[in-house]
């Protein structure tokens, strides 16, 4: 038998709203997805929310330079 163990993070980001485009979206989403262990993301712009499904222990640091590399920033919690 094989298990797997997924996790689901959500972070609220600045630089995203209603208006933002799809093209800007897929960006976000083709950023976050090249981070090890990321196998699912879902951003979510009318709550400024990015949701993130890891499939194992991901680097935090990583995420955020990936959101921060599509043009969003992670806000303190």
């Amino acid at each position: 038998m094989i298990t797997v163990a997924y996790s689901l993070v959500a972070y609220c980001v600045t630089g995203l709203s209603p208006e933002t485009c799809e093209h800007c979206l897929g960006a976000v989403k083709a950023e976050i997805i090249q981070v090890p262990g990321v196998v699912g993301v879902d951003v979510d712009p009318a709550e400024s929310r990015v949701s993130i499904l890891t499939d194992g222990p991901v680097n935090e640091l990583e995420v955020r330079a990936a959101m921060e590399a599509a043009g969003c920033g992670v806000e303190a919690t």
